[in-house]
């Protein structure tokens, strides 16, 4: 099992680049929930790197995830909704409600008498071993998302797009930022999402398919 840890740099008012690429390999028969060694990774690296309480965006295989859609009538107040998405992450993970940590967004498209929401969601006591670990690194844990949402994101605003991801080595990456308007121009998208699903398929199970992830988590704090 290995983490990799990108860090961006702005490059100007419109580009950002790759300024850290790490790859931090764990020890032989460490276990997921064994992560003194991430800790002990993550502080060290940010002793290098100066600064305090480093903040950090992370990406959890589907494996440890569940994800759905609940349809919401579209009457029902949306300080309804969280309550309603933790019973439905709570039955799918077969959890007490409590017991489960989880975020959601309404699809954009959805139309008619209901609204699609797109939830995600974990055991808590599977959160709290991350929150622990980089908390005891100094370092905090700001974000946590599916590695699919991450790398998404790093695809659609890749400088070259499927053709940087597929050639560049990834310390070349450059990424567009986000405009005022909070959106990427769409002459911006150069490949479709079939194309970028394609190349997202053939890099996941590689070394750049990590740093892909970890691109779009960085990206995240660009939002």
């Amino acid at each position: 099992m290995a983490w990799a840890l990108v860090g961006l740099a702005r490059q100007n008012h419109e580009l950002a680049r790759v300024h850290t690429t790490l790859s931090l390999q764990a020890p032989a028969h460490s276990g997921l929930v064994d992560l003194a060694w991430l800790s002990h990774a993550l502080r060290q690296n940010g002793r290098l790197r100066g600064g305090f309480m480093h903040r950090l965006n992370m990406a959890l295989p589907a494996a440890h995830l569940q994800e759905g859609i609940i349809h919401f009538p579209a009457q029902l107040p949306k300080e309804d909704w969280p309550y309603e998405v933790q019973l439905e992450v709570s039955q799918a993970l077969q959890l007490a409600p409590d017991e489960v940590s989880f975020d959601f967004a309404p699809e954009p498209l959805t139309q008619g008498p209901v609204q699609r929401v797109h939830w995600i969601g974990c055991a808590q006591a599977h959160m709290l071993e991350f929150k622990n670990c980089t908390r005891a690194a100094g370092w905090r844990l700001a974000a946590v998302e599916s590695e699919a949402q991450a790398a998404w994101r790093g695809v659609r605003a890749l400088q070259g797009g499927v053709s940087s991801l597929l050639t560049q080595a990834p310390q070349d990456w450059q990424f567009r930022l986000k405009s005022q308007s909070n959106a990427i121009p769409a002459s911006a998208l150069m490949d479709s999402d079939a194309a970028m699903e394609e190349a997202i398929g053939q890099v996941m199970s590689t070394p750049t398919g990590a740093r892909l992830v970890a691109s779009g988590l960085a990206l995240k704090a660009w939002q």
